[in-house]
């Protein structure tokens, strides 16, 4: 009866921290050289996050041991493969690898991140007919053997000089065929009307196919209208039927974002600011992005590594990292009840 009890009791809290994952909320993962060990902070069993994209094919190293089931990986062919089928040949191998060990279920993968933009502007710069080419080379066999599921490539607008061409010369190459995809990903930058009015033009243009915002945020401004304007969008993104899936573009520390200090997601110390924890499922930290608007660039470096006060990681996360620990002990002093 006792061990019966203890196996339903482990089966609960087992399912409570699973049922904390939010199928929309993801990671746009840009990775950190100097302080790797922030990018642990994102993933975990108790952590929200359910998918993540690293603008590559391959997954990040800090996550290659976090299975598919706890935190979706996402490849993106970022832009190229005009002439090869790397990226195809790439993805064959982590699905089926030639050791005959299983694979990893790759299940949605994103094409081309602003190809309609300048390499200058952050664009993957491609012309209509080679991403064309390179779609036809590398995604749709994907599609077709594999059943992936792909995402249209990440543009500016949703239907203007770009995306037609691109359509039409992916038909002529596929046998005048239709080049079919089956998500849209794209980005919102700006004030909340901006956001609304992206989410309203690509669902028109695409009717009925899923959204992934996949990097968002108002950037460069102050820390008041930036944490009212994450919490208006996230309580949009969330309700609103037509958007998949989202990430917040600030999986970083102040001092590195080049979308405005208080977007980052990390003090300059690596601490969860109050947006992060609130990323996570958490409560406010109090954690300024940026104290005293004073850059901190050598803050938690390896020539200047944080003392215990510096780092001051004590964050409180009822919903977040927290959230496994809480139910240790719970499990805990249920499992002494049950004794």
């Amino acid at each position: 009866m006792r061990n019966s009890s203890l196996l339903a009791l482990l089966g609960l809290l087992s399912a409570s921290a699973l049922a904390a994952k939010l199928p929309k909320r993801g990671l746009a993962a840009v990775g950190s050289k100097d302080w790797p060990e922030d990018d642990a902070i994102w993933v975990g069993e108790s952590s929200p996050i359910s998918w993540y994209y690293n603008f590559y094919w391959n997954v990040s190293a800090v996550y290659a041991s976090v299975p598919q089931d706890q935190v979706e990986y996402v490849p993106m062919l970022w832009g190229g493969g005009v002439n090869d089928t790397d990226f195809l040949s790439n993805i064959t191998e982590m699905i089926k690898p030639s050791s005959g060990a299983g694979g990893r279920n790759i299940t949605h993968v994103m094409g081309f991140n602003l190809p309609d933009q300048l390499f200058s502007d952050g664009g993957s710069e491609m012309k209509p007919a080679d991403a064309a080419q390179s779609w036809v080379h590398n995604l749709l066999p994907l599609r077709e053997k594999f059943g992936i599921k792909l995402g249209l490539p990440v543009v500016g607008d949703p239907r203007g000089g770009w995306v037609d061409p691109f359509l039409k010369n992916c038909s002529r190459l596929n046998d005048n065929k239709e080049c079919k995809f089956d998500f849209v990903p794209l980005h919102a930058f700006g004030q909340f009307g901006v956001l609304q009015d992206r989410v309203g033009k690509f669902s028109s243009a695409f009717p009925g196919v899923p959204l992934w915002i996949v990097e968002y945020g108002y950037n460069d401004q102050n820390l008041a209208t930036t944490q009212e304007y994450f919490n208006q969008s996230l309580t949009f993104l969330d309700d609103n039927k037509a958007v998949e899936r989202y990430s917040w573009f600030g999986a970083f520390r102040s001092t590195v974002s080049n979308v405005g200090p208080n977007m980052a997601m990390l003090d300059p110390w690596g601490n969860l600011t109050d947006i992060g924890s609130w990323y996570l499922g958490g409560n406010a930290t109090g954690k300024a992005a940026m104290p005293n608007d004073t850059p901190r660039t050598n803050a938690c470096s390896a020539e200047h590594p944080c003392t215990d006060a510096d780092k001051n990681a004590g964050t409180e996360l009822s919903n977040g990292r927290s959230l496994g620990l809480w139910w240790s002990g719970a499990a805990s002093c249920l499992l002494l009840l049950l004794l």
